[in-house]
């Protein structure tokens, strides 16, 4: 609380467990109140349903002053109480900080997710890759942040235009493309082809950074060969899948 006895107050939002600077999330702020009043919608992108039963909301309320924060309190939401496409409100009390346990090593590994939609259409013998977003990237830059953008590989290449790119979005973990990425190849083909795309950050002046990428293939494992394989046996239907980036992919 400030010395005129009202507060600056901003919400802060943590997806634990996580470590990545796109797990956290940030209100805009209410000056000179203690009865804040928001409106505002935060959104977590690619929020799997493993996520749901293993992660958990952190909801902090800070005061912000001109040199740091004061904690003014505290709560946590588990995923799994949250009912599927339905807004639920809560009054919850602030409670003190409550540690916060250390991340695994196989959190610290994460790289981000992707989600891209796959369609093959059989009259113009062409495969639409589109790249629609990325969310919880991990920040490449001092800055804590990331410039990203997709490279996409259909192999084995046998043109130019089997490789591809986004545009780069500047400044953001959860950048949103919407690009779609058109490559020609003999419907009879595809069953032998893979799709690779890697996301990297761009770095003026220096080499790009590799933050992760995946493999799409007849032969790949879980949801990478599910659509794969869907997206060969429905021509003209989409099949949009989120993905969880690798650094080995």
């Amino acid at each position: 609380m400030d010395s005129n006895g009202f507060s600056d107050p901003y919400v802060k939002l943590h997806l634990l467990p996580g470590n990545a600077k796109a797990t956290k999330l940030t209100s805009k702020t209410i000056e000179k109140t203690l009865n804040p009043e928001w409106n505002e919608e935060l959104h977590y992108y690619g929020v799997t349903e493993e996520d749901k039963q293993k992660k958990t909301l952190r909801i902090t309320v800070l005061d912000r002053d001109r040199i740091g924060s004061d904690f003014l309190g505290e709560t946590r939401i588990a995923l799994k109480k949250l009912p599927m496409n339905t807004v639920k409100k809560y009054n919850l009390y602030l409670e003190h900080a409550i540690p916060v346990q250390q991340a695994r090593q196989e959190d610290e590994m994460i790289r981000g997710k992707i989600l891209v939609a796959l369609q093959y259409n059989i009259q113009q013998g062409s495969l639409f890759v589109t790249i629609k977003r990325c969310a919880e990237l991990i920040g490449m830059d001092s800055t804590g942040f990331s410039d990203p953008y997709c490279k996409v590989s259909l192999t084995p290449v046998t043109s130019k235009a089997h490789r591809q790119r986004t545009s780069i979005k500047k400044r953001t973990l959860n950048p949103e493309f919407n690009e779609t990425l058109t490559f020609i190849v003999p419907f009879k083909d595809l069953p032998k082809k893979t799709l690779q795309i890697g996301v990297y950050d761009h770095d003026l002046g220096k080499h790009d950074d590799y933050i992760g990428g995946i493999v799409l293939s007849a032969s790949a494992k879980e949801d990478r060969g599910k659509q794969w394989i869907n997206c060969i046996e429905n021509p003209g239907q989409t099949f949009e899948v989120w993905h969880q980036l690798e650094l080995d992919s």
